[in-house]
């Protein structure tokens, strides 16, 4: 599987644990293989664990990059788009920032309503990695 695969299907099951309040890592991995066909890798699982364990850290590092925006008012999808980029950018030693940044504007064209997210995203995650140079 490659990457972009890998991290869209990240993308989805992020998405889906989204609308639960405590979610469990495997039960949606096999829940959404089962019921959906959706395909996993070592990457995609590890991801999707270690951002649910840390999406409060995740979401506090995105705060306040959020121009005119709160965390809550921004789409699921905008905001999932977000969180693995934010994961990638502080934690996959071989995905460049801009590689992160490019895949989460992409993810957010393909399954956002909102025409204006991707540039908005974009912005955000253009912001935090320029604060950590």
């Amino acid at each position: 599987m490659k990457r972009s695969e890998s991290r869209e299907s990240l993308f989805l099951l992020l998405f889906e644990a989204s609308f639960s309040e405590n979610p469990d890592p495997q039960k949606i991995i096999s829940l959404s293989a089962e019921n959906m066909g959706h395909e996993t890798d070592e990457y995609c699982e590890k991801a999707f664990a270690d951002i649910l364990e840390n999406i409060d850290g995740i979401d506090n590092e995105i705060k306040p990059f959020l121009v005119a925006r709160k965390l809550d008012r921004l789409s699921r999808t905008a905001l999932t788009a977000l969180r693995i980029a934010v994961y990638e950018i502080n934690n996959s030693v071989d995905v460049p920032a801009a590689v992160a940044i490019n895949e989460a504007v992409e993810l957010v064209k393909k399954y956002d309503v909102d025409n204006a997210a991707a540039s908005y995203i974009n912005g955000v995650l253009g912001s935090y990695v320029r604060s950590r140079e």
